[in-house]
């Protein structure tokens, strides 16, 4: 594995920047936040809830953002680009803890079966691409291009007796993978990554400052993953990886762990399903032309 360092000066190049991203009201959202203040970035926050305490920056802009309602990200997203007629980076960060009950169905007034919730799926995977793809269309105009950081977890490697949370996980994962390979393709100047953190002390699960302790399960600070969060912005080095955070460290996986086990499950000599459908894609496309 590829276990890499944060230096300080690897997160200078922030200041004067314009950072989009969401649920930046409390744990690893709240410690990025501080963290681009102080780097003297200016942030555009998108959270269903104000932080309790406003930062005291003219730098920090708030809009009340529910990431799953199209809309409000879309205001988001204008609002920023109106005070600051640019979009350097964002990081679609909002997320919820489990909610789904796939053992037990419930029942309306009329005795009829329920679908289960989808509210997590519908705030952690369909929130997260939302929020990039109104990143990359801001983006995309700007010559220098920018940097897309997603919010997944070790969950999204792993099973998990929490499915809808895992499942939202691992999408984030394979959505930040392919929409890189779309951007390198269609030569968008725009980078993204995955972060994929283990336990940290946020809200996710509520008390979790006490239930960890009372488990002897260590867990991070939200400052260690906001710190890999804003890295990803300031580089321009990385592109479609996945840096697994834990004990305080950082390492690429995507690269040096995910890929090449599926090349090595896929055998040497074949072909990659990606370039099966740049075959495809091309086949499609002549035929279209000796048609017409």
């Amino acid at each position: 594995m590829s276990e890499f360092l944060i230096k300080d000066e690897d997160l200078t190049s922030l200041k004067g920047k314009v950072v989009v991203l969401t649920g930046g009201s409390s744990g690893i959202g709240l410690a990025t936040v501080t963290l681009l203040l102080s780097l003297g970035a200016s942030v555009v926050s998108g959270d269903i809830n104000p932080p309790t305490e406003l930062p005291a920056s003219p730098a920090f802009t708030f809009v009340q953002t529910n990431v799953a309602i199209w809309s409000d990200l879309r205001t988001l997203f204008k609002t920023a680009h109106q005070h600051h007629s640019r979009i350097d980076y964002v990081f679609a960060n909002a997320g919820i803890g489990p909610r789904a009950d796939y053992l037990s169905l419930a029942v309306d007034e009329a005795g009829e079966l329920q679908e289960p919730s989808h509210e997590l799926i519908d705030v952690s995977l369909k929130g997260v691409i939302n929020t990039a793809v109104l990143g990359v269309h801001y983006m995309k105009t700007q010559p220098e291009g920018g940097n897309i950081v997603l919010m997944g977890s070790s969950t999204g490697l792993q099973p998990l007796r929490a499915p809808d949370y895992s499942t939202a996980k691992h999408g984030v994962l394979g959505f930040g993978r392919g929409y890189a390979r779309l951007l390198d393709v269609a030569s968008i100047p725009i980078r993204v990554n995955s972060l994929m953190p283990s336990w940290t002390n946020t809200s996710v699960i509520p008390s979790m400052e006490v239930i960890m302790p009372g488990i002897s399960q260590p867990m991070q600070t939200p400052l260690v993953v906001a710190r890999a969060a804003v890295y990803l912005m300031a580089t321009t080095e990385r592109q479609g990886e996945a840096v697994y955070v834990a004990d305080g460290k950082y390492t690429e996986i995507e690269k040096s762990v995910l890929f090449p086990a599926y090349e090595k499950i896929l055998g040497e000599g074949n072909k990659t399903d990606d370039k099966v459908l740049e075959n495809i894609l091309a086949f499609a496309a002549q035929a279209a032309a000796a048609g017409q």
